[in-house]
C-alpha cells in the first residue's frame, strides 16, 4: 500500500484544525480506544500518588550529575513586548525541546522544503502539523484552565494542589500555580512525532530519536519544576489522538495491485463521426483521446 498526496489548500489547515478540534471528545468515548483511555487513567492515577517522590528523586538526580533545574534563556528581540527566548545551555536546551518554538521551525523546514522540491508529501506534513499545533494548542489550554494544578516549583502540598475552574485573573497573575495539567511540551511532541513518523515510515530512525528527545525533555520539566509525571500520561494520548487524525487528510491509498505495470490498463475513449472534407466531399473521421 502506498500513498498518493494531494496538493494542499490555502489556509486549509484552520479549517481542519477546527475540525480536529472538535473531534477528539468522539474519539475518547469511541469502544475500542475504551481499553487505552482507561490505562491512561489508571497510569494517570499511580503517577499522581507518587508525584512528590518522583519530581524530588528527579531533582536529586538532576543535582548528582550536576544538570542545572534552572531554565537560562535569552530574549533574541532585546525588548519585552516580543519575546523569542532561545536556550544557553543543556538544562534549557533539553526544556526546549518540547517548546513550540523548536516545533514551528520542524514545521517550517517541511514547507520550505515542499515548496523548493515541489513535495506534495512535505507540504501535506507541514498542513498537517500547522493543524495539530492549533488543536493540541487548544485543548491544552483549555484543560489547564479548568484543573488548575499548581507545578512542583509552585506546590503547596505534596503533588501540588488542583484548583479546578480557576479564576481567569488569578490564572494569569500566577500562571505556573494553574497550569500543570497537562503537558503542553509533551503533547505537541507527540502531535509532532506522530504525523512525521506516519507520513515518513520508510525512515524508521524517526520514532526512536523522537521518543528519546521526548523522554529527555520530559526528565528537565520535572528536573526544573515545571511538570509532575502525572501531567505526562493524557498528553502523550492527546497528541496522538491529534496527530493521527491530523494525518488522516490529504492524500488516497494507493494498493500495490493497482502500481503494478500487468494491471494499468490506457485509459482511452474513441469516435467515428462524419466529417466535411471540402469541395463537395466528405468522410469519416476516428477520435481518440487518451
Amino acid at each position: 500500500m502506498a500513498y498518493h498526496y494531494r496538493p494542499t489548500r490555502k489556509f486549509g489547515f484552520i479549517h481542519n484544525a477546527v475540525d480536529n478540534f472538535l473531534h477528539q471528545p468522539k474519539e475518547l468515548v469511541r469502544r475500542e480506544n475504551l481499553k487505552i483511555l482507561t490505562l491512561v487513567a489508571v497510569t494517570s492515577a499511580i503517577c499522581f500518588y507518587y508525584d512528590q517522590e518522583i519530581v524530588d528523586a528527579a531533582q536529586q538526580f538532576g543535582r548528582y550529575i550536576g544538570l542545572s533545574g534552572e531554565n537560562n534563556t535569552y530574549n533574541i528581540t532585546g525588548t519585552k513586548k516580543l519575546r523569542i527566548n532561545v536556550p544557553t545551555d543543556l538544562s534549557s536546551g533539553l526544556y526546549y525541546i518540547g517548546d513550540g518554538i523548536t516545533e514551528l521551525a520542524v514545521n517550517a523546514g517541511f514547507y520550505i522544503y515542499g515548496i523548493a522540491k515541489d513535495d506534495k508529501r512535505a507540504l501535506q506534513t507541514a498542513a498537517q502539523l500547522a493543524e495539530g499545533m492549533i488543536a493540541v494548542g487548544s485543548w491544552v489550554q483549555i484543560l489547564k484552565h479548568l484543573t488548575g494544578h499548581e507545578s512542583p516549583e509552585y506546590a503547596s502540598v505534596p503533588g501540588g494542589r488542583w484548583r479546578f475552574f480557576p479564576s481567569p485573573i488569578d490564572y494569569h497573575k500566577t500562571v505556573p500555580k494553574y497550569d500543570a495539567f497537562p503537558s503542553g511540551h509533551l503533547a505537541t511532541a507527540m502531535m509532532t512525532t506522530t504525523v512525521i513518523s506516519m507520513n515518513y515510515p520508510e525512515y524508521r530512525w524517526i520514532k526512536p530519536l523522537c521518543f528519546t528527545l521526548m523522554g529527555l525533555c520530559g526528565y528537565q520539566m520535572l528536573n526544573n519544576g515545571v511538570h509532575w509525571m502525572g501531567d505526562y500520561p493524557f498528553a502523550l494520548a492527546l497528541g496522538y489522538s491529534v496527530g493521527k487524525y491530523a494525518f488522516e487528510r490529504g492524500r488516497v491509498v494507493v494498493y500495490k495491485n493497482q502500481l503494478s505495470s500487468s494491471t494499468i490498463q490506457p485509459s482511452f475513449e474513441y469516435r467515428v463521426h462524419p466529417v466535411y472534407m471540402g469541395f463537395g466531399t466528405s468522410g469519416l473521421a476516428l477520435t481518440v483521446s487518451f
